[in-house]
């Protein structure tokens, strides 16, 4: 196990300066087809793999278990920050009635950072986490676990290299620890912009997606398209901060080492500087409103008259714009200047489960069935990583209350975020990234302004926080 605790603490202190916003959609009133009301009444299939212990007879995660002769024993408790987890699990539920009285959710209404403790606390209770979700700055914590959370490929849990390349392979890359499956993820985050329609009617002559594609392809056209905006009145994004994750989500290479001997030292890659860099333009060329995410201005420039034309977001990001105000169709989407994603939930399994079979099937249900899939899309607005529903999705399986099709006027933007969720890669993640994203900011902010006369100083000061705050110096 790796040394989470200083690192949790530290953590812990530092989300004391960034805003923390659940990683999933809106729940949507829809009516499901008539076909699917009864699929959860009808007779379970049999799981004759099931044991009461987790024996070596290889579980089938992909067939509802048998509950004749379950009792209380058999329940399981799901832990969460927030109720997003939740209307994803309900709809699994909805399908699968007979397992409601066996999973009980527990919303621990806490930022995702103090959720761990919270977590850690009720493992040691007689309501044991089975199922563990954690958004994509904390889940490592339970993913490099070997003694809390279970290899979802040992045969009690019965998961196959098959059944999780179903979803797209960044989903694998970041759950996957030591060659163990640690976790398992419903939902694709990939990173990409929505704009004002308005602006870009008036400044570019046309609003479809393929016209502000070309006018935001990659960093330089960025640029360029920022000072044609300028020139017009408008901004490009509303602070210089917006940048921050389609750069800093798409580095290659992990920033904290571990040494056989358990030494971690830091080398921060070329994403910091190109952020601390491209941060600095937005700030001198005045491209953006100077504020940063989550503010007031952030969150005002949403609404209809706005001045700002990019939002960097995300599939979970639609229902933040509308509760900030956003008019359905005032807005589309599109990739953006490169692929990257911005958040995510991942749910492990308690390795001491006492049902190991029904929280394999939920997690199956979740991450790797098709028809699942098309429904948490369909009634939840948010979008999932599995390739096959994404692709039912796509050709047309839309509900026509999809919460992300209404918010986009109509604009299936399930085929934009299948795009982008082709090419993120997750394979750089560390349970130690988020600790480092109020320094690369600051950092950056400090740059812009004149506290830092040069980009090395810039990196200089994240290294010295690194050693103050983390106790993880510079690499030699």
């Amino acid at each position: 196990m790796r040394k989470f605790n200083r690192v949790l603490a530290a953590s812990l202190t530092l989300a004391m300066g960034l805003s923390l916003v659940a990683c999933g959609g809106s729940q949507q009133s829809t009516t499901a087809p008539a076909e699917n009301e009864t699929k959860g009444t009808e007779a379970p299939a049999s799981n004759d793999a099931e044991k009461d212990d987790n024996s070596s007879t290889k579980n089938d995660p992909s067939v509802a278990p048998d509950t004749t002769g379950w009792d209380a024993s058999k329940k399981i408790y799901a832990y969460s920050w927030d109720d997003d987890f939740q209307k994803k699990l309900n709809v699994i539920l909805d399908e699968y009635p007979q397992f409601k009285d066996y999973v009980e959710y527990v919303n621990l209404g806490s930022a995702s950072e103090k959720s761990l403790e919270q977590i850690d606390t009720a493992i040691k209770s007689d309501k044991y986490p089975s199922l563990i979700p954690g958004d994509v700055g904390s889940a490592k914590y339970w993913i490099e676990d070997d003694d809390k959370t279970a290899n979802l490929y040992d045969d009690a849990f019965g998961f196959t290299e098959e059944m999780v390349d179903r979803d797209y392979a960044y989903a694998k890359q970041y759950a996957t620890y030591n060659g163990e499956l640690k976790g398992v993820t419903w939902q694709s985050t990939a990173g990409s912009v929505f704009y004002n329609k308005a602006i870009a009617k008036e400044v570019f002559g046309a609003d479809d997606p393929e016209t502000v594609q070309a006018k935001l392809a990659d960093w330089d056209t960025f640029f360029k398209t920022a000072e044609e905006l300028k020139a017009k009145g408008y901004k490009i994004t509303n602070g210089p901060d917006e940048i921050y994750y389609a750069i800093i989500n798409a580095h290659k290479d992990p920033w904290v080492v571990v040494a056989d001997d358990g030494t971690e030292t830091l080398k921060l890659d070329d994403s910091v500087k190109t952020f601390i860099e491209n941060y600095k333009k937005l700030y001198d060329g005045e491209y953006t409103n100077g504020g940063t995410m989550w503010d007031n201005d952030w969150a005002g420039n949403q609404k209809d008259g706005g001045n700002v034309l990019c939002y960097f977001a995300c599939p979970w990001m639609i229902g933040v714009m509308q509760g900030n105000g956003a008019s359905n169709g005032s807005f589309g989407a599109v990739v953006g200047p490169q692929a990257y994603y911005w958040g995510g939930t991942y749910v492990s399994i308690g390795k001491d489960t006492p049902n190991p079979a029904l929280a394999a099937f939920i997690c199956y249900e979740l991450a790797c069935d098709d028809d699942m899939g098309v429904k948490i899309t369909n009634k939840t607005g948010d979008a999932v990583a599995n390739k096959k529903a994404n692709e039912r999705l796509v050709n047309g399986e839309i509900a026509e209350d999809n919460n992300g099709v209404a918010f986009l006027g109509g604009q299936n933007p399930y085929a934009t975020w299948a795009a982008a969720g082709e090419n993120i890669d997750q394979s750089a993640c560390t349970y130690f990234d988020k600790n480092y994203e109020v320094m690369i900011k600051a950092a950056a902010q400090g740059y812009a302004t004149g506290t830092y006369a040069t980009v090395d100083d810039a990196l200089n000061y994240i290294y010295s926080q690194s050693e103050t705050e983390l106790g993880i110096s510079k690499a030699k």
